[in-house]
């Protein structure tokens, strides 16, 4: 199903996929995401996204160097609703994989379309034990900043350095217009050395939030200026959670 939502995107429907290659090096370029060849000789040229606004420029050495192939390429963009794509580069969204693969009986694309909705698409409640062993709340914070902000907003995952294999925070540093990204959201936990409990937290750079809360201890060397929160995490994380948040920007 994947093969041919991809092979009717680019005009090679009919033929069959002859070779995948994930991650190929494509000549002095650097290394792609995804490479498909198909039987007659065309190439698909794939770049991945689960964040929103990447670089487009990065893509421009990838579609000279494709240029020089016998066989004309065809370049894709597979992302999330509402990215922007380069001039030349097709748009595929993750949602199309998902209603491409909803009547597939196959389990495991069963299980990568719960994939795609959960860690990529960010739908669907968080446990903590998920939020910290997962994509999972990364996901659940770009898009409740996607959904709160629309298009131009910017976003990265972040998270601590590792102690002991964990992390004292994991959230989302974002924009709400593509500007500096002067905010974040996610959870913190409580304690140095880490413990048990974490706190849903926003935190801002510069401009004081609504409903302001004492920074948590365990993020004494994280000098930003201004918090708030709802305070320990005893329930799963819900998009309803994070746009109370948002909403105190």
């Amino acid at each position: 199903m994947l093969t041919a939502l991809i092979a009717e995107d680019t005009g090679i429907a009919g033929e069959p996929l002859a070779i995948v290659e994930v991650q190929p090096r494509i000549a002095d370029a650097g290394i792609a995401d995804l490479l498909l060849t198909f039987e007659g000789g065309r190439r698909v040229l794939i770049d991945v996204r689960v964040d929103m606004n990447a670089d487009n420029a990065a893509l421009s050495p990838f579609e000279a160097a494709a240029r020089e192939w016998v066989e004309p390429a065809s370049f894709v963009v597979l992302g999330l609703p509402g990215d922007s794509v380069p001039e030349g580069w097709r748009f595929l969204s993750w949602l199309s994989v998902v209603e491409a693969l909803e009547d597939d009986i196959d389990p495991v694309a069963a299980q990568y379309t719960e994939f795609i909705l959960r860690d990529i698409l960010g739908l669907g409640d968080v446990p903590l034990d998920e939020a910290v062993t997962t994509n999972r709340l990364y996901a659940l914070g770009g898009a409740a900043v996607r959904r709160k902000f629309g298009p131009a907003a910017t976003h990265l995952n972040s998270c601590s350095r590792p102690t002991g294999g964990r992390y004292r925070y994991l959230g989302t540093t974002f924009s709400p217009d593509g500007g500096e990204m002067a905010y974040w959201v996610g959870i913190v936990n409580e304690t140095v050395p880490l413990g048990d409990h974490y706190h849903l937290m926003l935190a801002s750079k510069i401009a004081p939030l609504k409903d302001p809360a004492s920074q948590p201890r365990a993020t004494g060397d994280w000098k930003w200026a201004h918090w708030t929160g709802l305070g320990r995490v005893v329930r799963p994380v819900t998009a309803e959670s994070y746009h109370e948040l948002l909403g105190r920007l």
